[in-house]
C-alpha cells in the first residue's frame, strides 16, 4: 500500500530536450506504457549528450520507477541513488526510493528516506503515510499510528490514510476503532472495495453478521473470484443460522481455493447445521487420508461418529491427538468415541485429559462429565457471548447438556458442535 509519485515525471513531455531525444523522453515519462518499454526509452534518452541536470534527474527517476515495477528493485535503487546525488533535496525521489527499498525487503532502510522527505517537505502527507506503512512492517504499531495521525492532519480527505490506520488498529485488536477508521475511508471513497471488505470482517469480529452481510454482497458483486470473500460471507450467514445459504458460499470458496482447510471445515459444519451428515463426511473424507492438521482430523472424527463410522472416527481422532496431544477438543472426541465402543475406563481417562487441557471450557466439561470425568472448577457457560443465532444455539445446547437434558441439547440447533455430538453419543 505504499504510495508512489509519478506526476513529476510527466514534466518530461514538456521539457526543452534535444529534438532527437524528445520522443524518447515522452515515452520514458508515460506511465501508461508497460515498464519494459519505459526502461528502454529512458535508457536511450539517458545515453544522449547535452542533457541538463534536471533532465538527467527526471530520466533517472522515471527509469527507476519502471524498474521497480518490473521487480528489479536493486537496479531501481541504484538509479534513485544516482538521481539523489544530483538532486538531494528532491522529496519525491526520497519517497520513491523508500518504496523501492520496501519492495526489496528492506523496510528499516526505507525509514531514512521517509525521514529525509519529511525534512525537505514537512507539510507533505505522503512521507508520513509511507513511513507509517514501513513502521507497521517493522512491528512498530504505536509509531505507525502516530504517523497516520500526522498524515490525517495534513490531508484529512485522503481515504487511504484511514485505511492504513484501520489496518494497524485491526492488527492491534482494536476492532471498534478500526471499524470507525474504515467508515471514515468509505465516507470519502464509497467505491473502494478493499476497505469495505475489511469493514465487513470487522463487523463479523464484533458479532454483527447482519450488518456485515450486505457489505459482503456489495464487494462480491465486483470481485466474484476472491475465495476469502465467499468464505467470509458464508461465515456471516452461518452466524445468522442460515446454514444452507452458508454452505453455498463455502462451496464456492472451496472451488476457488480447493486446498484451504479452513474453508473445508466451514463447509462441513454448514452441512452439519442443516443435518446433512453424509455431505459433511464426504467433504472431509476426501482429504482425511493424508491430512496432517489436527483441526481437520478432529472434525472428520466427529463427523465419522455422526455417520456411525466408529472405527474411522477413533483412527482419525487418535491421529489428531498424536499430532497435538494437548488439543482438548480432540481428547473430548476421543473420549466419546471410546465410550461409544464400550471402553468406559479409557473414555474417562481421555475426558479427564480434555478437562485438564481446557479447564474453563464449559462445552468440553459438559461433554467430558457425561462419560464419567469429574469437573474441577466452576465454569462460565461459554467463552464467547451468545449474541448471534449460531452462538445462542450452542449456548442452549451446552446449558441443556450440563443440566443432563440430552433431548433438549440435541434439539438446540447446534448440530455442528461438540455439545451435539456428546448429546447423541451418550445414551
Amino acid at each position: 500500500m505504499y504510495r508512489l509519485i509519478f506526476s513529476s515525471l510527466l514534466v518530461l513531455a514538456a521539457m526543452p530536450v534535444l529534438a532527437a531525444s524528445d520522443s524518447e523522453a515522452r515515452l520514458c515519462g508515460d506511465a501508461r506504457l508497460e515498464p519494459p518499454l519505459r526502461v528502454e526509452a529512458c535508457s536511450r534518452a539517458l545515453a544522449l549528450r547535452d542533457l541538463t541536470l534536471q533532465q538527467h534527474v527526471l530520466l533517472l527517476g522515471a527509469r527507476a520507477s519502471a524498474l521497480d515495477e518490473l521487480g528489479e528493485h536493486a537496479r531501481a535503487i541504484a538509479d534513485f541513488d544516482s538521481a539523489i546525488v544530483l538532486a538531494p533535496d528532491d522529496a519525491v525521489l526520497h519517497l520513491n526510493r523508500g518504496a523501492a527499498k520496501i519492495h526489496a525487503g528492506r523496510p528499516a532502510d526505507a525509514i531514512a528516506d521517509y525521514d529525509a522527505a519529511i525534512r525537505i517537505k514537512p507539510d507533505w502527507h505522503l512521507p508520513y503515510f509511507n513511513r507509517a506503512v514501513a513502521l507497521t512492517d517493522l512491528g512498530q504499531r504505536a509509531a505507525a499510528l502516530k504517523d497516520y495521525e500526522r498524515a490525517i492532519r495534513l490531508k484529512p480527505d485522503d481515504a487511504w490514510i484511514y485505511v492504513g490506520q484501520a489496518d494497524v488498529l485491526a492488527a492491534s485488536g482494536d476492532a471498534q476503532q478500526a471499524l470507525e477508521s474504515y467508515d471514515k475511508a468509505l465516507a470519502l471513497r464509497p467505491d473502494l472495495d478493499d476497505p469495505r471488505a475489511k469493514r465487513a470482517n470487522m463487523l463479523l469480529r464484533l458479532d454483527r453478521p447482519a450488518e456485515a452481510l450486505p457489505e459482503f454482497d456489495r464487494v462480491l458483486a465486483g470481485n466474484p473470484s476472491k475465495a476469502p470473500l465467499w468464505r467470509s460471507r458464508g461465515e456471516a450467514k452461518f452466524q445468522l443460522g442460515r446454514y444452507a445459504a452458508a454452505a453455498v458460499d463455502f462451496d464456492e470458496a472451496l472451488a476457488l481455493s480447493p486446498r484451504d482447510g479452513e474453508t473445508r471445515r466451514s463447509l462441513a459444519r454448514a452441512y452439519l447445521g442443516v443435518g446433512n451428515f453424509e455431505a459433511a463426511w464426504h467433504t472431509l473424507a476426501a482429504g482425511s487420508d493424508d491430512a496432517d492438521d489436527a483441526a481437520d482430523l478432529t472434525l472428520a472424527a466427529s463427523v465419522a461418529m455422526l455417520t456411525d463410522r466408529l472405527e474411522a472416527a477413533e483412527a482419525l481422532v487418535r491421529r489428531a491427538v498424536d499430532l497435538q496431544p494437548g488439543n482438548a477438543a480432540a481428547q473430548a472426541i476421543l473420549a466419546l468415541a471410546l465410550w461409544r465402543q464400550g471402553d468406559a475406563d479409557d473414555a474417562r481417562d481421555a475426558a479427564e485429559l480434555a478437562i485438564a487441557f481446557a479447564p474453563e471450557d464449559a462445552e468440553i466439561a459438559a461433554a467430558a462429565t457425561l462419560v464419567g470425568a469429574e469437573p474441577t472448577t466452576e465454569r462460565t457457560l461459554l467463552a464467547q457471548p451468545a449474541n448471534t443465532p449460531a452462538r445462542a444455539a450452542r449456548a442452549a445446547c451446552v446449558a441443556a447438556l450440563a443440566a443432563g437434558d440430552l433431548a433438549a441439547a440435541r434439539q438446540a440447533g447446534a448440530a455442528w458442535s461438540l455439545c451435539y455430538l456428546a448429546a447423541v453419543t451418550v445414551r
